[in-house]
């Protein structure tokens, strides 16, 4: 609540100044703890990952996307939108050549040689990380801020909080089932208990079967998973499947292993398959 009213003071702030002819210089702390600053409003915004472009649309900048990842496919309205090559090495020059005032990387997604190299180009970098559902919320508000429209990243942010509320909703009161979420068959790869999906399964009563690894991401063995009965498999990709025994398998919709807005509608789908 802290964060909200920070906002908000900053709204109302810009409202009353005397200077309003002039853009007002608005600072924000991104996912990695850094301090960015803009002089003036981002109008031409550089997205490195899908997440990071679904925080853009949420805000309803579109028009202000210069590129996009090259493996972001939605919406359609967006297909005549530039990508840059961001699953190898990032295309430089063509970025360079794009003149983006505010590019959004992906604290773990993308090469953190190409974060550095943006860092120390000159272009405004907001490394966007969401740790927790409600990071989500907050970083529609914080690039609110820096795309100069506060008042509709607050509300971006709070529509946001609503819907999270009354996800999954019919799932309240269910006894949790356990769960094994396979984000990778060779060598099966899973989540521990950093890794925001915890959250994401809680909704939908689901209990991590790996949660006391006090990690992100951990790689497990046949024999550990053999030692974690479960009810439910989730399967985050198109490859076959490792796990072991013959429970409910669910194939997770794409938008459930994205930290953005539209994770509802994959933790909706999830529910749905439950």
């Amino acid at each position: 609540m802290n964060g909200i009213r920070r906002l908000l003071a900053a709204v109302l702030l810009a409202a009353v100044s005397p200077c309003l002819a002039a853009p007002h210089p608005v600072q924000v702390v991104d996912d990695t703890g850094r301090t960015i600053g803009l002089e003036q409003p981002a109008r031409r915004i550089l997205t490195l990952s899908p997440h990071a472009t679904e925080l853009i649309l949420a805000l309803g900048l579109e028009s202000r996307l210069v590129a996009v990842a090259d493996f972001f496919d939605y919406p359609k309205a967006l297909a005549s939108t530039p990508r840059l090559s961001t699953l190898g090495r990032l295309d430089r020059e063509r970025l360079l050549l794009l003149k983006p005032d505010l590019v959004i990387a992906w604290g773990s997604g993308n090469n953190p040689g190409d974060i550095r190299w943006l860092e120390h180009s000159g272009i405004p970098v907001f490394i966007s990380e969401p740790a927790s559902l409600e990071a989500i919320a907050g970083s529609l508000e914080k690039l609110g801020l820096l795309a100069g429209i506060p008042e509709l990243g607050i509300r971006a942010g709070m529509e946001f909080r609503r819907r999270l509320a009354g996800a999954c909703s019919r799932r309240k009161g269910v006894p949790h089932q356990a769960a094994y979420y396979e984000i990778w068959p060779t060598p099966p790869m899973t989540i521990g208990a950093r890794h925001w999906l915890n959250q994401v399964l809680n909704k939908a009563a689901l209990h991590n079967i790996f949660s006391e690894v006090p990690r992100q991401l951990i790689t497990v063995s046949r024999e550990s998973l053999l030692a974690r009965p479960h009810q439910v498999t989730i399967v985050a990709h198109s490859m076959t499947t490792t796990a072991i025994g013959q429970p409910p398998r669910i194939t997770a919709d794409a938008t459930l292993g994205r930290p953005g807005p539209r994770i509802l509608e994959g933790l909706e789908k999830l529910c749905d398959s439950l």
